[in-house]
């Protein structure tokens, strides 16, 4: 698990029968630019040293693989998965061999449904790049330079590159053509490698896949996307599929705010930077006049409009804030979270199976809701017996965390449910074995959005604390902790299969 910062990049190493040299398969290569500043804190103090820069992740995977790669798997065309692999000068894979790629079904040029997705994205995103460059284009003021900043921060993740900020018409070719852009070159890169190869496999749920790593292999078992257009932009936890604070995040903040009578529990369905706090201003007759044209009652509750006394100023028709010219670009910032979550949906969600002991190893990229209660549908005929999700997932040993964390990317549950969860996980006796890993650097998180990303959400951290026995990896803590009710020789056991450096995590997993 390389540490390059709020984004995925796992290399694995299958051992490879009456062969020394591992069967490496490679899974995503990314980062949110900025966050690998964020990773190791100096001795000390509360501030932080340079992480390490991609380059040097890229050459560490080159030197442990001899630049080769037997398989390169990348499960969705997000900022975060894929800016390590290309760039217009000197691409950074430029010296990898890739025997062979995979990729979702959503991305094979020859599917339907894959088509007419592709279509629909691609002309919603040609309008979010003209709206945002067309909003930093007018005079700013804190208001457009905020919205801009936002949009910039999602487009971010649809266009890709290693810039943190875009100014007007700097989107360059992906202004005029998204192909152009950093996250498009990285798959056509990839995918070209491969063409030189044995080629591109796009896969679908339900596939079942042996890595040609010698007999036995490793099967691959293939639980996501799912194909339904419906079930791709299904994002939030219903009911108790979500952890605690996760409805904080959803659409739901609304009708929470409704019903929490208490005027100072915090709730509200509005940003708080849209906030005017009652102690603040409203007791305030100049508040009232300057926005409203009316004062306060004596006792603090407004009175209905009046006409204003002779001496009061009159409040101008033409007011710069009762203006909206250009808030019709405000919604743009609905329109960049619909398409970051229909990309999300899209993860390639993978369970690879060891042969012998039968223990599972499961990416799940960042598939959310829509995703997960997909899996439940699927059923592979191995011989000599069907397989159910609920079975390999009882038989995870490794959770590759989706989405860093988020809320709605991981789902609560009890083992009885019908939809996946984490309950699903780790159960009988691999759940003495059962270790996490969160791609999410929380500091930088917290920080660099408005409003912040929980990443990793706190109660999913400690869902997994308590699931994993201690045994979780996160990018920016480089130590683990022992919990106090697990035994010294328990831990030295485990901590006997892991390796920490600056640059990545290391975790062997035995087959037996």
């Amino acid at each position: 698990m390389y540490r390059q910062g709020h984004g995925d990049c796992f290399l694995i190493a299958f051992a490879r029968k009456g062969n020394t040299t591992p069967y490496y398969v490679l899974i995503d290569c990314g980062l949110k630019p900025g966050s690998q500043n964020f990773i190791h804190k100096k001795e000390g103090s509360d501030d932080f040293a340079d992480g390490p820069e991609i380059e040097e992740i890229v050459e560490h995977i080159g030197q442990s693989t001899n630049f080769h790669l037997d398989l390169m798997i990348v499960t969705h065309e997000h900022q975060d998965h894929v800016n390590g692999i290309w760039k217009k000068t000197n691409p950074y894979f430029e010296k990898f061999e890739i025997d062979e790629a995979w990729f979702a079904w959503t991305e094979d040029p020859t599917d339907e449904l894959a088509n007419s997705l592709r279509k629909k994205h691609h002309d919603q995103l040609l309008g979010l790049i003209a709206a945002t460059d067309k909003l930093a284009s007018f005079e700013t003021d804190d208001r457009k330079i905020s919205a801009v900043s936002r949009l910039n921060e999602l487009l971010g993740m649809e266009i890709g590159g290693q810039q943190e900020v875009f100014g007007a018409g700097m989107m360059g070719a992906a202004a005029s053509d998204p192909a152009g852009s950093v996250n498009k070159q990285a798959m056509k890169f990839v995918k070209d490698k491969a063409s030189q190869k044995r080629g591109v496999r796009y896969l679908n749920p339900g596939d079942h896949v042996v890595l040609e790593s010698g007999e036995p292999g490793i099967g691959v078992y293939v639980l996501g996307p799912p194909r339904s257009e419906t079930l791709l932009v299904d994002e939030d936890p219903v009911g108790s599929e979500g952890f605690p604070d996760a409805i904080a995040a959803s659409h739901n903040v609304s009708f929470m705010a409704a019903v929490k009578t208490d005027p100072g529990c915090g709730a509200t369905p509005f940003d708080p930077r849209f906030n005017n706090p009652f102690s603040d201003n409203y007791d305030s007759e100049d508040f009232f006049v300057k926005h409203y044209g009316f004062g306060p009652k004596a006792s603090g509750i407004p009175e209905t409009i009046v006409e204003a006394d002779a001496d009061m100023e009159e409040v101008k028709d033409n007011a710069d804030w009762r203006r909206i010219d250009e808030d019709w670009l405000g919604s743009a910032e609905n329109l960049a979270l619909k398409l970051n979550t229909g990309i999300n949906n899209t993860s390639l969600v993978l369970a690879f199976e060891l042969p012998f002991s039968k223990k599972v190893l499961f990416f799940a990229g960042d598939a959310q809701r829509g995703n997960w209660i997909s899996w439940d549908d699927q059923t592979w005929g191995v011989s000599p017996q069907t397989i159910s999700a609920k079975d390999i997932l009882s038989r995870a040993v490794l959770y590759k965390v989706g989405h860093h964390g988020s809320h709605n990317a991981t789902l609560a549950g009890k083992v009885t449910d019908e939809h996946a969860s984490l309950s699903w996980m780790g159960q009988g006796k691999f759940s003495g074995e059962f270790t996490a890993m969160i791609t999410a650097v929380n500091k930088w998180a917290m920080t660099k959005n408005t409003p912040p990303w929980r990443h990793p959400l706190p109660s999913i951290r400690k869902a997994l604390e308590e699931k994993t026995a201690g045994r979780i990896f996160q990018t920016d803590i480089s130590t683990l902790t022992k919990p106090v009710d697990v035994s010294d020789s328990a831990w030295k056991k485990f901590l006997g299969k892991c390796a920490f450096d600056r640059l990545y995590f290391d975790y062997t997993v035995m087959d037996s």
